[in-house]
């Protein structure tokens, strides 16, 4: 419920928001402006037309012109502002909620909703989509031997590679200590396996230096693909590890699918 309640206030705000990603603050000062003047000429002029029975006098006039002009332009500035504030601690509130604060990619708690929003989607549409779980090989060593600084590091630069492998559709976040998860929406799995490999390489790259030791990083990952009207979130997360423990299993620094069936 909380969520949907959030949904309808976000599709109320997003004319506005709109509006002033479009043509900025002041020109919709001046449209609330002309708009409240020509309102307000509008009512005065039916009431002494239609109740009063008489036309308006000079200062009638005078106030009905005045009024808005003079009060509209405060109350929209206000209103604008209000509005751009709310922009402002929305973004601020998402990055608490959604990003992992040490990578700057999205946490599990934006993955698992988005996972479920795909699996949804497949039951309703039929589409189709891929899942891959991905984990830095001997990532506990690395701890061990150069420290938590340099562990911090290399989950900075696994990220950055994450990045560089997907498309601009797919999501990518950092579910766990090492552990990473990426989201194919309509892809079928040999190309999110191109995908999967492109990262391989990408981490296979990047060999960061520590004092004077040099690091070969590796990754294993785990991929399945699913959809359809019987998809369910609980298949594709238990054979998206299935496959990510057979990578790990058949020696790292690979590649291991599990197709549904």
């Amino acid at each position: 419920m909380a969520s949907s309640a959030t949904d309808r206030v976000d599709t109320a705000r997003a004319p506005l928001h709109a509006a002033l990603r479009r043509f900025g603050m002041w020109p919709l000062v001046l449209a609330s402006t002309v708009l409240s003047v020509a309102a307000s000429v509008l009512i005065a002029t039916l009431l002494h037309r239609v109740v009063f029975h008489a036309p308006m006098s000079d200062s009638a006039w005078s106030a009905t012109l005045l009024a808005p002009a003079l009060i509209a332009p405060a109350m929209s500035v206000l209103m604008l502002r209000l509005a751009l504030q709310l922009d402002a601690l929305q973004d601020r509130l998402n990055q608490v909620i959604h990003v992992d604060h040490l990578t700057s990619l999205h946490n599990r708690r934006f993955f698992m909703q988005e996972l479920n929003a795909e699996v949804e989607r497949a039951r309703r549409t039929g589409s189709r989509f891929a899942l891959a779980m991905v984990d830095v090989d001997d990532f506990k060593r690395i701890n061990d031997q150069y420290g938590h600084p340099a562990g911090d590091e290399v989950l900075r630069q696994v990220a950055r590679a994450c990045r560089q492998a997907v498309r601009a559709s797919d999501v990518v976040a950092r579910i766990g200590g090492e552990e990473f998860a990426f989201l194919f929406p309509d892809s079928t799995l040999e190309s999110a396996g191109e995908l999967a490999s492109r990262l391989l390489l990408g981490i296979r790259a990047l060999q960061p230096r520590f004092g004077q030791r040099q690091l070969a990083l590796s990754v294993s990952v785990g991929l399945t693909a699913l959809g359809g009207a019987d998809c369910e979130l609980e298949r594709a997360l238990r054979l998206a590890d299935r496959a990510l423990y057979a990578a790990k299993a058949a020696g790292k620094d690979r590649l291991e699918v599990f197709a549904d069936a």
